[in-house]
């Protein structure tokens, strides 16, 4: 019996803990760097390091937006890049750019607190002040907990609290001292929850960098509109750097969501998905 059991804890396990291999498919963050205590240097680019440090933020953005174009011809994206890229554009008053940017570098390390605090600054200089609207508690919890690390970070965790599982299960079986088997099993368990959390956490945030439905308005203004037609009634009106969700795609129309619950319909070339 206890054969059987191990045997299925085992399977179950290492189901896991490929799903959790599985999310570190996401291409790892590069480094990009300029030097300023609002921005992260660990870097590469000397040139944009010696314009940012100049004051000379378009010369900045130029050279690191020719290295991010390097990176996704590779198929990798840096999360620090992005980061530089909106300090840049910030410096320049482009919110739009900035905020698009800003939110490239959370969606790839949502846990980055300099990043949610850049965001949450700059939300104070867009003209549209959207409350968000009430949300339950436990979505809340949980999305919270979820931002904690990125999912090359959770994924990373369960593969290591995997092992300690396996160690656990071991000891268990192996182990003839009664104070050996409760900690290894209380320990056990504690691990397999981590696990299938880990697990869940971190295909949820390689879900949300491979779906892309997030976007930023990109012009002055623009009018959400009622149906995907020109002629169409309007209903609000959105200004650059606000973020909204894609909802629905009808030709050169999307249908967009905002944080209050308002939906309506917007041109393509308005915004950019983040």
């Amino acid at each position: 019996m206890k054969q059987i059991i191990l045997s299925c804890l085992f399977i179950f396990t290492i189901c896991l803990s490929a799903n959790a291999q599985d999310s570190t498919a996401i291409a790892k963050d590069t480094l990009a760097a300029i030097h300023d205590t609002e921005a992260k240097a660990e870097g590469n680019s000397d040139q944009a390091i010696a314009a940012y440090n100049e004051g000379n933020f378009r010369k900045a953005i130029e050279i690191l937006e020719n290295e991010k174009s390097q990176y996704l011809e590779k198929g990798m994206e840096s999360a620090q890049l992005y980061y530089n890229l909106g300090n840049a554009y910030f410096r320049i008053n482009d919110l739009a750019h900035a905020r698009l940017n800003y939110e490239k570098a959370k969606l790839l390390d949502p846990g980055d607190r300099d990043t949610s605090h850049n965001i949450d600054y700059l939300s104070t200089k867009i003209e549209d002040k959207i409350l968000i609207a009430d949300t339950f508690f436990l979505n809340i919890w949980f999305r919270a907990v979820q931002n904690l690390f990125s999912s090359n970070g959770w994924a990373i965790m369960s593969v290591v609290f995997f092992l300690l599982l396996i160690a656990c299960l071991a000891t268990f079986f192996i182990s003839r001292q009664i104070v050996i088997k409760k900690v290894s099993f209380y320990v056990g368990i504690v691990s397999l929850v981590i696990v299938i959390f880990g697990n869940v956490f971190a295909f949820g945030q390689k879900n949300k960098i491979l779906k892309r439905d997030t976007a930023v308005i990109m012009v002055g203004s623009a009018s959400v509109v009622s149906s995907p037609d020109i002629n169409s009634k309007e209903l609000f009106i959105l200004h650059s750097g606000t973020k909204v969700y894609i909802t629905k795609e009808d030709r050169s129309w999307l249908e967009i969501e905002v944080d209050n619950g308002s939906v309506g319909w917007i041109q393509r070339d308005k915004i950019e998905v983040i």
